[in-house]
């Protein structure tokens, strides 16, 4: 094994272990519920959730809009992404993303919304009273711009909606991130701070830190052939990666950790396992799975790029959880 991947071995078992002594410690937050606009706690992506979570340092594709605005350099083209998260007890949400290069800089919107509808009642009774709808969304608009090769930015504006039956309260946020890469492009380090913002009255939206490193493998020959033409679309040739973050809420919320692998087979199957670690019971902690499938386009399509990501997180006592998604490249 090559020195660069031992230390990445070891700084991922010291992130392991050094979680798993903090969990036996840490409670409930004394900050439990404070915070507002709760949705935009949700993950978006079925390719980062199958690694557990894990993709501030990775960022190498639309999903990192949600996760990472400076990994948006990472877009060669345009890239458009949409999901469909089908949760526990009916809790569906959906996010979409959109990235395009203008020369060195890379604008993109994104969208993330959460609605369902909740039964009221005034007695104990079998028939509900009447519906609630509860939910809320968030659009954003994102600039990401490379400083050097190596080292980007970027950021995104959100506005957000939260709605509580006919209550409606409104606020902005804004996301930050960098992006460094090392080793020849196989090691990224990446920060982000999320929903750094203010809701209407004296709440505030889930702000948090994420802070992650990603080591890649490349398919070299798949490598030439991209860098020979830089029009070409898709991601560099990928064999696998490896990826850990650690998320730190400021409000109310303990810290997780999250660990992830992704092997592609043949540039065409991926398959992808993650972990994540909760500081306190949740029912995302624990196992993730997920698969992908990517296509370049035929005849009229020629110039398109598919990719389906599908993600799996179990969990026994709320139901388990479902994302699907696709990303195109054009």
């Amino acid at each position: 094994m090559h020195k660069r991947q031992v230390v990445v071995v070891l700084i991922i078992t010291l992130l392991l272990t050094g979680s798993q002594s903090f969990a036996q410690d840490e409670g409930i937050h004394d900050g439990a519920g404070t915070a507002g606009a709760a949705f935009l706690k949700i993950e978006p992506g079925s390719r980062p959730v199958g690694m557990g979570g894990a993709f501030t340092g990775l960022a190498n594709d639309i999903n990192t809009i949600f996760w990472n605005p400076a990994g948006l350099t990472a877009v060669h083209t345009r890239e458009l992404t949409a999901m469909q998260h089908f949760s526990f007890v009916d809790i569906n949400n959906q996010s979409i993303g959109y990235a395009q290069r203008v020369n060195r800089l890379v604008w993109g919107a994104s969208f993330l919304g959460s609605f369902t509808e909740i039964e009221r009642r005034i007695a104990p009774t079998e028939t509900p009273d009447s519906t609630v709808t509860v939910g809320g969304f968030a659009t954003g608009l994102s600039l990401a711009y490379p400083l050097a090769t190596n080292f980007s930015v970027g950021g995104t504006a959100k506005f957000i909606s939260q709605q509580l039956d006919i209550q409606n309260v409104y606020g902005f946020a804004a996301d930050f991130g960098a992006i460094f890469h090392l080793l020849d492009n196989h090691l990224g380090l990446g920060v982000s701070v999320l929903n750094a913002g203010v809701l209407d009255g004296e709440e505030s939206p889930p702000m948090a830190i994420r802070a992650g490193l990603a080591y890649r493998n490349f398919n070299i020959d798949r490598r030439r052939e991209m860098e020979a033409d830089s029009e070409e679309m898709g991601q560099p040739g990928e064999l696998w990666a490896i990826v850990a973050d650690a998320h730190l809420p400021l409000i109310d919320a303990n810290p997780s950790f999250h660990l992830g692998a992704e092997r592609w087979f043949y540039d065409i199957i991926a398959a992808r396992i993650g972990y994540r670690i909760g500081l306190n019971d949740n029912p995302s902690d624990g196992l993730s799975i997920g698969i992908g499938v990517r296509k370049d386009g035929l005849d009229a399509l020629a110039n398109i790029d598919f990719q389906f990501d599908y993600a799996f997180v179990p969990d026994a006592h709320v139901g388990h959880a479902h994302r699907i998604s696709f990303i195109t490249r054009f």
